[in-house]
């Protein structure tokens, strides 16, 4: 299965994007939220930031296969391809001339990109909110940020991946 690996990584740079945005200190997220104590930009080291991207390739790299039905597919036959099973191939190659580009559209993505929020931000942050004793506001700015964040991944990964 051919991704586009320059779109991948490209892709990867979404959720700092975002996040430079959201949590900027006059943006209005923040001003509506009076959340204080996040990192300043002057603070941010290029260690710090190398550090965000990789965890941002991460994070792209595991929605690929929670957005893109055909991974799975694929992975189910990756082992006999790889060792030369040549009837797995034809069986894989097939499947995927017919079926590669189903549900491969900006709207899937969106779609799975929510649930993806849901079903992984919302526990953790909501953990977070309980164990700190933090506001509902603080659940709303954040669980906000992941919903946004991953619908546009999610979009983009089904577009352009």
């Amino acid at each position: 299965m051919n991704l586009n690996y320059t779109a991948f990584f490209l892709i990867s740079f979404i959720p700092l994007l975002i996040a430079a945005f959201w949590y900027h200190p006059n943006s209005p997220m923040m001003r509506w939220s009076k959340v204080e104590g996040f990192v300043k930009p002057s603070s941010l080291s290029p260690l710090k930031l190398l550090l965000a991207f990789i965890l941002s390739f991460i994070l792209v790299y595991g929605y690929i296969n929670l957005v893109i039905h055909q991974m799975g597919f694929y992975e189910l036959f990756f082992t006999d391809i790889m060792l030369g099973n040549e009837t797995s191939k034809q069986v894989v190659e097939d499947f995927l001339a017919k079926y590669g580009q189903k549900h491969r559209h900006f709207g899937h993505g969106v779609f799975h990109g929510a649930i993806n929020a849901f079903v992984f931000a919302l526990p953790f942050v909501s953990l977070h909110v309980l164990l700190e004793n933090k506001s509902s506001r603080f659940l709303i700015l954040h669980l906000s940020y992941w919903l946004v964040t991953s619908m546009i991944i999610g979009g983009l990964i089904s577009e352009f991946v």
